[in-house]
């Protein structure tokens, strides 16, 4: 008998998860939405189980059979997700209904000082902290922080001038200099301090950045537990598996602001600027959602400066060099175009000569056009809002597929040619301007858009003045991708033969 009774429970109880997660699987069919099918348990996620697909690729792969109707729905687990790429429904979300989609979803780990960034806030605190930290990034303070960045552009050239002599076939892993370069650069600008990565191949700062993108079994499972549901991500948080990387963060933070205000030392770069603000005494007349402005929330900006800055300039960077690299001939007029306005500039690379090389800055928008570091955007609809046709309910996530968009031909006809004057501004007229989404758009725009750029067309203008990129023997042609990260990322990095300019 209980045998019997405990067989019927166990009937009972499959049979009841059965039915719920079935009905949970027509929620999209419910609604009218497209989807691809589900498979049970996983959903649409069961490539997160084997590891084989790089994230965004796997949900673009989701979303092309769905390309005409400019959205789908996929199943995280069991949890719907809406997947957008229609740049009209785009504008709707990210501009004309912010009010109902102004945060990512992403809350802010109390116990985590280093997830106390602008990236992951919302609401009122989100907009409190974006109102104090927005001024740092004026064209005004950038021109005040380029010649920090430009140091280190000199440095680059010089340490690849001294690779390229010890390699017999000229052939160097471009990308793993430019993350170096970008180390110094974040450093140097968000950290105060220099690193030297380009010179330091064992140097402190480069080997703890670089562990925070290393993939390792603990992160894994919190990124497989946050797929689940983001709160059982907290059973395994980032401060406990990274616990000797958050301690030097901000520590180095602490120390620096610590060691300049005892000694009175003032530097053109963001520390400076974010300790103006704090003795500006800038606090909200709302103190609950005040955000103090200091060591540790210091330190969450910039380290938020790696997370988004780091492998993203210098593989985009990268990408754009192997192009370069592919057509002989846009090369030279790019590197013309450089050595011509240095002639105007008494052969000094400024931040106002940078700001007149168009052509460099077309390539760098083409590189981010098709190597897209990122691909999509994440929103949390707050209020129950009408887009389109369709309506997206409260506590709805909502993945922004802007790589879709710009890699459609409707937008950008032969899409995977690389062509900088995509960019020109009597081409751009002709297409809907949410195709083209780098930096987001919209009141939450990544707040640092032009530093961002102004690293990149720094490393191009430096880099082709002096050199001559091409494929050599160690070219294999198209890239293959690390399926185990989480964005795109160059399985075995872009290899350049490099030499001399003349």
């Amino acid at each position: 008998m209980e045998l019997t009774t405990i067989l019927a429970a166990a009937a009972t109880l499959l049979g009841g998860l059965y039915l719920f997660y079935s009905y949970r699987f027509t929620y999209w069919k419910r609604r009218g939405v497209p989807f691809p099918k589900p498979l049970p348990l996983v959903g649409n996620f069961g490539f997160v189980l084997t590891g084989r697909k790089v994230f965004t690729t796997a949900l673009k792969e989701m979303a092309l059979p769905f390309k005409e109707k400019g959205y789908c729905g996929v199943y995280q687990w069991t949890k719907p997700l809406l997947l957008v790429w229609d740049p009209e429904m785009i504008k709707q979300i990210m501009c004309k209904d912010f009010s109902s989609f102004h945060d990512r979803g992403l809350p802010a780990d109390k116990h985590d000082p280093l997830s106390q960034h602008l990236f992951n806030m919302g609401g009122n605190k989100w907009r409190n902290l974006r109102n104090k930290l927005s001024p740092t990034f004026t064209s005004g303070k950038l021109k005040l922080m380029f010649p920090l960045m430009r140091d280190i552009g000199v440095e680059l050239s010089a340490q690849i001038a001294e690779e390229t002599k010890k390699a017999e076939t000229h052939e160097l892993k471009i990308n793993t200099l430019l993350s170096r370069y970008a180390t110094d650069v974040i450093g140097s600008v968000a950290f105060g301090i220099q690193c030297n990565a380009l010179r330091d191949q064992e140097n402190e700062f480069f080997i703890m950045s670089r562990s925070i993108f290393r993939p390792s079994p603990a992160q894994f499972v919190r990124f497989f537990l946050e797929t689940i549901h983001p709160k059982l991500g907290g059973l395994l948080p980032f401060w406990l598996i990274l616990s000797n990387v958050h301690r030097f963060f901000i520590n180095l933070m602490k120390d620096t602001v610590e060691y300049r205000e005892k000694n009175n030392v003032e530097r053109n770069d963001f520390v400076q600027l974010m300790m103006q603000l704090r003795k500006a005494d800038l606090a909200s007349i709302d103190p609950e959602n005040h955000v103090e402005l200091n060591p540790g929330v210091m330190a969450a900006q910039g380290f938020i400066f790696f997370i988004a800055g780091l492998d993203n300039i210098s593989n985009t960077v990268a990408f754009a060099l192997s192009k370069l690299a592919a057509n002989p001939e846009l090369q030279d007029k790019v590197a013309n175009e450089v050595r011509d306005v240095l002639r105007q500039h008494d052969g000094e690379l400024t931040y106002d000569a940078l700001k007149k090389m168009d052509l460099v800055n077309r390539t760098a928008l083409e590189a981010l056009r098709i190597w897209n570091p990122v691909g999509l955007m994440l929103r949390k609809c707050n209020a129950t809002t009408r887009v389109g046709d369709l309506t997206i309910e409260k506590g709805q996530v909502v993945f922004i597929m802007a790589q879709i968009a710009a890699m459609d031909e409707k937008n950008f006809p032969d899409p995977t040619r690389f062509d900088p004057d995509r960019h020109l501004p009597e081409v751009k007229e002709t297409r809907h301007p949410y195709t083209f989404l780098p930096f987001g758009e919209g009141p939450r725009i990544c707040i640092a858009e032009r530093f961002a750029l102004l690293e990149m067309k720094l490393a191009l203008a430096m880099l082709l003045r002096d050199f001559v990129f091409s494929n050599g023997p160690g070219h294999k042609g198209e890239v293959e991708l690390d399926p185990k990260a989480l964005f795109p990322m160059p399985k075995d990095g872009f290899v350049l033969q490099v030499t001399a300019r003349a």
